[in-house]
């Protein structure tokens, strides 16, 4: 019963990335996928680690997130300065929802790193292992945000930052504020969480769910939501929606794409060795 919950849960993070066929806008899309990764997490992280460890891993990766960002609105470390400008309660400038993304995002990648480097090996994180993991995780998540940070602090307005740059105007430092929020984070559950089991089947859906959170970039911007001359201004700055949404896809095909069907490859060969 429980693996039908986390392949359900991918079902929904799937369906959440074809929304943008049906209907127009962001909201239907990042609804389905944010419940389809909150289920994963649960559902999947419950089989993996128990519903402690699962729910470990999210307090761990919700506390570290939620302090970084109030550090970076405070003092610009790790992220650079930026203000969250969406509607809503904010606590210390950080709304209580963005740092759920680190967590229920954050477990998708640190289970596809896991699997890069010990395959779907159960028990604890051994030896170098221990150590290699959390960063690459850190790099994997950092890839999620490539994608969707341009597009919210234009388009969508959600953010904006004190010294915009880099890509449609997100800095470096933005990305290497997620590449340090994740690496203390995945570091912490590393050596302190619970061993891993064998969970059989399931251990195929880390991928596939990633694969579904990169899809509402491909198909928004296949439908060609956007017109040829859309454009949106941020500090003094103007870019083609177009192009935004272009850049996703591209950005997505290797800091996405790459690291799932990496997973899903060093599982099958690890699994053709231990069969022949």
């Amino acid at each position: 019963m429980r693996d039908a919950g986390a392949w359900c849960a991918a079902g929904i993070v799937v369906a959440g990335g074809l929304a943008p066929l049906l209907v127009g806008g962001p909201a239907l899309p990042m609804m389905l996928g944010m419940l389809g990764l909150v289920l994963f997490l649960l559902a999947h992280g419950g089989l993996t680690y128990g519903w402690r460890g699962a729910l470990g891993f999210f307090a761990c990766a919700y506390l570290v997130a939620f302090a970084f960002e109030a550090l970076a609105i405070a003092t610009g470390f790790p992220f650079g300065f930026f203000t969250h400008d969406g509607p809503g309660p904010e606590i210390l400038g950080v709304p209580p929802t963005v740092p759920v993304v680190y967590g229920v995002a954050g477990y998708v990648a640190w289970s596809i790193a896991r699997l890069v480097i010990v395959a779907d090996r159960p028990g604890r994180l051994i030896g170098p292992a221990r150590f290699v993991v959390p960063p690459v995780a850190a790099l994997v998540l950092a890839g999620y945000d490539a994608v969707i940070d341009p597009g919210g602090a234009t388009v969508e307005g959600r953010w904006s930052y004190g010294d915009p740059g880099g890509l449609f105007g997100v800095p470096l430092t933005n990305f290497l504020g997620w590449v340090v929020t994740g690496w203390v984070a995945f570091q912490l559950f590393a050596l302190l969480g619970p061993p891993a089991r064998r969970i059989g089947p399931p251990w195929v859906l880390p991928p596939v769910v990633w694969l579904g959170v990169y899809l509402p970039s491909v198909v928004t911007f296949v439908t060609g939501s956007a017109g040829p001359a859309e454009a949106v201004t941020v500090a003094g700055r103007t870019f083609l929606v177009a192009d935004i949404q272009e850049t996703a896809v591209i950005v997505g095909m290797f800091s996405m794409g790459i690291p799932a069907l990496m997973a899903l490859a060093c599982v099958l060969a690890r699994r053709d060795e231990a069969t022949s």
